[in-house]
């Protein structure tokens, strides 16, 4: 089955036609990206930012996405490329920014060998073993094995559905089995082990010693040695992630009394909507996340919020508020935003109201 214009002999497949005419992609929060018809090169050519190609005539479609509001564009098969590819034993993570662009020296592609282009470049990236490669590269890697054009079709319209981040990681998180009752953890020098349901109310008026929140009627774990006492869900945090947007890992470390450090995330020195007595640091340069800030998940489906790196207001001169606290939202702070509401919302707002299941995103972001 197709569809045409029997005038001017014009088809589409049944399944090129039923392409979305309008997709929202994280890398470009702000606006929304047209379905648009691509003409002939040197008639109104453009160029893909993701994989600086314009329009190649060996492509398969004759249509790309692009902003009505800016010259963001993207081919069709860039636009459906999912957050993370599985490459050999390894997960590559894409970076709309190159991760490696203050290194010395070239940067060579580790799957075809040729230079990348540090300035302005996407790029697939795995700090866990120094794999770097082509933004185009990858996404051969993943198109490459489809057999027929038919496949390669279904295979973008599904990356095209999924295109709002809500299945962005391709690693499964592994809970630690442990035997017995006793648990090593880095940040405490003595073993934790289970409290028992009984002694909450002896315990009612603590607060947990990594969060700083009430330790109320939820699973503790305790120092049989000293007088700590935690969260179960916080005796999980891991040891060291891989944050997406920065290119070096974060190791969970203590923070130092009377040392105010300021969080690249919500930009303030006490732990947000808690007292965080440990942050995610980077022991290559100055930076450091709350253990809150670092687990914002990057898509809030239900709400309809993608979490923005950076300003979402190209060229915005007027100050921007919160839609919760109403208070101002700065140029450099993390914010959540919602395009088809225009809803506005500081991370740490939204994290005093709740974010479910914020410790899973640190688990898919942990690494050896």
């Amino acid at each position: 089955m197709s569809y045409g214009c029997k005038r001017c002999r014009y088809f589409l497949h049944e399944s090129c036609f039923e392409f979305p005419q309008v997709i929202e992609h994280l890398a470009h929060p702000g606006h929304q990206l047209i379905l648009k018809y691509t003409p002939a090169s040197g008639v109104s050519a453009f160029n893909c930012k993701a994989c600086h190609v314009g329009d190649n005539p060996a492509l398969l479609f004759n249509f790309h996405y692009s902003c009505n509001h800016c010259d963001f564009a993207l081919h069709m098969g860039c636009a459906s490329m999912p957050y993370k590819v599985l490459h050999k034993d390894m997960a590559l993570s894409v970076f709309y920014s190159n991760p490696l662009r203050n290194e010395a020296g070239p940067l060579l592609c580790d799957m075809c060998n040729h230079s990348i282009d540090k300035s302005n470049t996407w790029v697939y990236y795995d700090h866990s073993h120094n794999f770097v490669t082509h933004f185009g590269c990858a996404a051969d890697s993943v198109y490459g094995k489809v057999e027929n054009d038919k496949d390669y079709i279904i295979g973008v319209q599904n990356g095209l559905t999924n295109v709002d981040g809500d299945d962005t990681s391709i690693v499964n998180y592994q809970k630690n089995e442990h035997e017995g009752t006793q648990y090593k953890r880095f940040f405490h020098r003595h073993p934790l082990q289970q409290l028992d349901r009984s002694m909450d109310n002896s315990v009612k008026n603590r607060k947990c010693g990594i969060c700083g929140t009430d330790l109320s009627t939820d699973k503790k774990k305790e120092c049989s040695s000293c007088d700590f006492i935690i969260h179960e869900r916080c005796s999980f945090l891991p040891e060291k992630i891989q944050h997406p947007f920065h290119p070096h890992p974060l190791t969970l470390v203590p923070k130092k009394d009377g040392v105010e450090v300021q969080c690249i995330g919500c930009r303030q020195s006490s732990g947000c909507h808690t007292n965080y007595t440990v942050l995610y640091q980077c022991k290559t340069c100055e930076f450091q996340l709350h253990p809150s800030c670092a687990a914002c998940p990057r898509r809030l489906k239900k709400l309809d919020l993608t979490l923005c790196y950076s300003f979402p207001y190209k060229n915005e001169v007027s100050k921007l508020y919160c839609n919760y606290c109403s208070k101002v939202i700065n140029k450099d702070q993390w914010m959540y935003y919602g395009r088809s509401n225009d809803e506005k919302r500081h991370i740490t707002c939204q994290l005093a109201v709740g974010v479910s299941n914020c410790y899973v995103t640190l688990r898919d972001l942990e690494v050896e």
